[in-house]
């Protein structure tokens, strides 16, 4: 790479970082501490995969109904 690709690609992960960065700054000025901000996004974590496996199984079953109307209809 070169210098200037460097750069960018620095500049570039540091935006991504900072609205995090912003965050846990406010808070801790705040009086939130790391504790609060861990569990805070830990549950948004678990919101977001239980979003997300709700969303497949949804697939999943709209799949095999799909499956399975196709197979009787060959039939």
């Amino acid at each position: 790479m070169d210098r200037e690709s460097i750069i960018k690609a620095i500049g570039v992960e540091t935006a991504k970082a900072s609205p995090p960065v912003a965050v846990v700054a406010h808070q801790a000025v705040n009086g939130w501490t790391m504790s609060h901000t861990l569990t805070a996004l830990t549950i948004v974590y678990v919101a977001a995969q239980l979003g997300y496996l709700l969303w497949k199984w949804r697939n999943e079953r709209a799949e095999r109904i799909a499956k399975q109307a196709a197979c009787e209809v060959a039939q």
